[in-house]
């Protein structure tokens, strides 16, 4: 097995993906993630999307004190692997990698 190249970082946060089978059938899904860095991610999800699929990644940042609007994180990645549900548990997941994930603050958009 290769070490990662970048340190991931424990962090449980709500996000949304998306993907697209075939020509134009684009497919959503939503998880928690288990540990993030500047390129990959773990998601924990009940509908991980298929091996090899281009994926968009938006991850929600919690608000911090004060009027200081919510942060997002977006990214393009590929799906790496998908791990089906252990004994006893509701949800799969899947590993992604790719660019650059990039803060964006509060509403804005790509």
């Amino acid at each position: 097995m290769q070490p990662r190249k970048h340190f991931r970082y424990r962090l449980e946060i709500p996000v949304s993906f998306f993907w697209k089978v075939a020509l134009d059938t684009q497919h959503e899904g939503t998880g928690i993630t288990r540990d993030m860095s500047v390129r990959g991610a773990f998601v924990y999800t009940t509908s991980p999307p298929p091996m090899e699929s281009a994926i968009e990644i938006k991850a929600f940042l919690p608000s911090g004190r004060g009027a200081v609007p919510m942060a997002r994180i977006y990214g393009r990645s590929r799906v790496l692997r998908v791990e089906a549900a252990h004994d006893g548990e509701s949800r799969a997941g899947f590993a992604v990698a790719g660019e650059r994930f990039t803060l964006r603050r509060g509403e804005e958009d790509r």
